[in-house]
């Protein structure tokens, strides 16, 4: 089998479905409300605030609709939303003007597909030789839940955790992976889960350039010819990032880096481009979030019904943003807070407060149901974050224990931290700041980036998140200041380099350390993404690429074979098994893929008892094996070359045919 094929039709043809829950529904909501004057926009600009509603909107709607009735509600309502959407075209007939569009926003849309897919798919070099990419360590988990959603609802049953009868999967924000499972169920036999997360990846990063070409154009300021260059600007800095490859590289040369990936060498904050790639429902967030905030500056001057609707539509994506991602909505919940004392002291500003703080009710309210799911998961245990200061790997390697002086070096050195961590944007920064510094109290735009900034530094320098050994929170807190960082660099690039106005209160050395940054912050991206896309092939070569085409093959012949309630088992001591979670779409008794809010303990035993069945040697028939599979509720299992039981499968295939065989992996029924 082509696999490399397989995954670019269907991931195609993901992408062009993903418009009935990302496009579609926001235009109605849009046009329906008027919102961001969506009637009085060309065709184009209508299509990017499409996208940017649907975003804010779609995750909370779809969530309500499928988990309070049912995946077939949620089908129902995306059908309404596309015949709504096809009536008003027909209705108005709008003209589809892509000249107005400058081209290079066009070919940076168009590279980000491409480039994208190909990060993304499966690369087929031989016969039989196939590789995923090094984002797929953190794609297990993602593909799972949402092929657990198609076969079962919202919220979904665990699909790795099976302590003889299901158990729905709370302690874990992922609405985001609804919109995926809505798709992968429309696609049918041609669309999984796998390439529905592919194509939900590809819309997250064309909505990420909305957002950026959008935010600039309603902050304003400049003429609708320079705003365009700033957003051109703007959306490429998409391709920048720090420093990260100079100590990655320097510790990959000395055998202790982690091979695939710049950003592990310290306690990142992840380039744009592979946060898309790993975590697109974190960015996702951020665009609700944003298009929350957006929504309170479209309502200042608007009157009071206007701004009541805006400020609702705020707290649905607000809501929206809580179910993509905890950690990023927690910045934007402090900068809230923030943000509303600030107005408070400004006297033009304060009939904005109360109707802020209805919009952070509608969240609440819209968001409940989700939030004591999440509460309530099993094995929440421990206060999920604490107190810390940034981890800085150049600091830490002298301390074997945390203590004091720990903290106390980590603190003289977060300049340095950032510095490797932001590059471009660290400089660029500070530039605007000298620039635009009298200016933040008087214009609302400036005070809530500077805010939202200050919001993401204190979260992600003093907090920790405490769930996983990750960092989670101190990595995704940054993506709200990130995106304020990037709307600054783009000020600054249009400043220094395109705007007619002369700087003189910088020297050309200013510009020169900005394209010396910027330059290593787009070489530090394309080290990640040759890392990314490559590093398997070259770390692990010919043997893996055949194993990890054995793999497929083998779950491509269960899920082909096997009805969609089977129990599949895979070794459960194998950390990460990556084949499972990718390409197997049954359900498995244990694993770690998505062992979220399991008690530590419990699933230890169950680990413990599973792996029984792997280990055993000498087998001379199926009566042992069976009587384990029985125990545990398994209906087939997947062995490995690596498995004890590998060693009895001469004598195990004569008595029984396998399902999938050869000399990598075999698959066999188990138990009745």
């Amino acid at each position: 089998m082509n696999f490399m094929a397989q995954d670019i039709f269907g991931a195609t043809l993901a992408f062009v479905l993903f418009p009935l829950v990302l496009v579609f529904p926001g235009y109605v909501c849009g046009w329906a409300f008027d919102l961001f004057d969506f009637r009085a926009r060309r065709l184009t600009t209508r299509f990017a605030l499409a996208l940017l509603l649907s975003v804010a909107v779609c995750p909370i709607l779809y969530y309500l609709a499928a988990s309070l009735l049912s995946m077939n509600a949620a089908l129902i309502l995306t059908f309404l939303f596309a015949a709504a959407f096809a009536i008003l075209i027909l209705r108005e007939k709008p003209t589809l003007h892509l000249r107005a569009a400058p081209r290079p926003l066009i070919g940076l849309a168009l590279g980000w597909i491409l480039l994208a897919f190909l990060s993304l798919i499966d690369l087929q070099l031989g016969a039989k030789e196939l590789y995923f990419s090094v984002a797929s360590y953190d794609h297990t988990t993602r593909v799972s839940i949402i092929d657990a959603m198609t076969r079962t609802g919202v919220p979904p049953i665990n699909p790795s955790y099976y302590p003889h009868h299901p158990v729905k999967l709370t302690f874990l924000y992922f609405f985001w992976y609804i919109l995926g499972a809505v798709v992968d169920k429309i696609g049918g036999a041609w669309v999984n889960a796998r390439v529905a997360l592919f194509a939900s990846v590809v819309w997250c990063g064309l909505a990420l350039m909305a957002l950026i070409a959008f935010y600039l154009r309603l902050r304003g300021g400049e003429a609708k010819n320079q705003l365009w260059k700033k957003a051109v600007a703007g959306v490429s800095l998409l391709a920048v990032t720090g420093l990260d490859f100079l100590p990655a590289l320097a510790y990959m040369r000395t055998g202790e880096g982690v091979v695939g990936d710049v950003e592990h060498w310290n306690e990142q904050i992840t380039a744009w481009v592979g946060a898309l790639l790993w975590v697109p429902h974190h960015v996702a967030a951020l665009i609700a979030a944003t298009v929350g905030v957006m929504l309170v500056h479209f309502a200042r001057t608007k009157p009071l019904k206007t701004r009541l609707i805006a400020l609702t539509f705020s707290g649905v994506a607000f809501a929206s943003s809580l179910g993509l991602s905890v950690f990023v909505t927690l910045v934007f919940v402090l900068f809230w807070a923030a943000w509303m004392a600030a107005l408070y002291f400004q006297k033009e500003n304060r009939p904005l407060i109360l109707p802020m703080a209805f919009a952070g009710l509608v969240a609440l309210i819209l968001a409940g149901s989700f939030m004591l799911g999440l509460l309530s998961g099993n094995g929440a245990g421990a206060f999920p974050v604490a107190f810390t200061v940034r981890a800085f790997s150049l600091v830490d390697v002298a301390f074997k224990q945390p203590s004091i002086l720990q903290y106390v070096l980590r603190l003289v050195f977060l300049p340095v931290n950032y510095l490797f961590e932001l590059g471009f944007f660290a400089l660029a920064g500070i530039f605007w700041l000298k620039l635009n510094k009298s200016e933040i109290r008087k214009n609302p735009f400036y005070l809530a980036e500077a805010l939202l900034l200050c919001a993401s530094f204190f979260v992600g320098t003093f907090a920790r998140s405490t769930l996983i050994e990750n960092n989670d929170l101190g990595w995704r807190a940054w993506l709200p200041g990130q995106f304020v960082l990037l709307i600054w660099g783009a000020d600054v690039i249009d400043r220094f380099f395109m705007s007619s106005k002369k700087l003189s209160a910088f020297s050309p050395a200013s510009k020169y350390n900005l394209i010396v940054l910027l330059a290593l912050g787009i070489f530090s991206t394309l080290t990640d993404l040759t890392l990314l896309r490559f590093a398997y092939n070259f770390a692990y070569g010919a043997e893996a690429g055949r194993t990890i085409y054995s793999a497929r093959e083998a779950y491509a012949a269960i899920n082909q074979t096997l009805p969609l309630d089977a129990i599949v088992q895979y070794n459960p001591t194998d950390s990460i098994n990556r084949p499972s979670g990718l390409y197997g779409m049954r359900q498995s008794v244990i694993s770690d893929r998505t062992s979220y809010g399991v008690p530590l303990d419990e699933y230890n035993a169950k680990v413990a008892e599973v792996a029984r069945l792997f280990n055993l040697t000498n087998i001379q028939n199926w009566d042992e094996p069976d009587a384990l599979c029985e125990a545990n509720d398994i209906n087939a299992i997947v062995l490995v070359k690596s498995d004890p039981l590998w060693s009895s499968l001469d004598a195990l295939k004569t008595q029984r045919t396998p399902i999938y065989l050869n000399d990598y992996y075999a698959v066999f029924a188990c138990g009745k």
